[in-house]
């Protein structure tokens, strides 16, 4: 009988510091990716690299598939760590899955050519719906809608040439978009749950604007598709048909 396969193993380059008094209760950024992507019956292994902190790995090679996670920071921001994680994205995604989040999908898209800009929409955040226009194998089981927990007042203007887009809404239209086999970006936040996301709006009340943080905790209580989110992007981490 032959073994069972081994588990993937999932390097997280964390873009940012999750501020002291969240941390305290909710952890890390790369605390959230591996609940979000530990939920399932696939427990993938995970390798963690403060990315923000200079922190890089030696080579594109040390895992099998890599997640860029969400930030404060914005992809524009000219802090050597962002070009340097800009560049380790393009050569990463040579041979291994790259998916981006947040900051992530913003810092991929900016990455391969592609615009991000400061939103004329101002902030977006609670509760948000992105409506699906096109499929790829890896999106099982099939929604025509995601709904996803958001913190963002950047936003993707423009994809990068031969960028496929799958799902966007009215507020953000390049919510989700997969450029060539390897790479996958979207902006909603699949980690965050909903816990976090009441103690964020709740801080940034004065930042954000009261009446959106109150429309934002009511948003909280719609269903949202986490679960869903995790197979999609697992599936898409652990396709077979890459250069290894």
């Amino acid at each position: 009988m032959a073994p069972p396969p081994s588990p993937i193993t999932i390097g997280i380059l964390e873009a940012g510091a999750v501020a002291e008094q969240l941390a305290a209760r909710h952890g890390s950024f790369a605390d959230a990716c591996r609940r979000f992507l530990g939920r399932g019956d696939e427990q993938p292994a995970f390798r963690v690299y403060r990315s923000y902190l200079g922190e890089l790995p030696a080579s594109v090679s040390a895992c099998d598939g890599w997640l860029i996670t969400g930030s404060r920071y914005s992809a524009f921001d000219d802090d050597p760590w962002i070009a340097d994680l800009a560049a380790f994205a393009r050569a990463a995604a040579e041979a291994r899955p790259v998916v981006g989040i947040c900051f992530g999908h913003q810092l991929v898209a900016q990455a391969f050519g592609g615009a991000v800009e400061r939103s004329s929409r101002g902030w977006g955040i609670g509760v948000h719906s992105y409506q699906v226009g096109r499929r790829r194998d890896w999106m099982t089981p099939a929604l025509d809608e995601i709904a996803l927990l958001a913190s963002h007042q950047d936003q993707v203007t423009r994809l990068p040439d031969g960028a496929e887009l799958l799902a966007g809404s009215d507020f953000c239209p390049y919510g989700l978009f997969q450029l060539g086999d390897n790479i996958v970006a979207l902006q909603g936040h699949p980690e965050m749950t909903k816990a976090f996301a009441a103690d964020l709006y709740a801080m940034r009340r004065d930042q954000f604007g009261r009446a959106i943080v109150d429309n934002a905790l009511d948003s909280l209580a719609q269903p949202t598709h986490e679960d869903e989110m995790a197979a999609w992007l697992l599936r898409f981490l652990a396709a077979p048909d890459r250069s290894r």
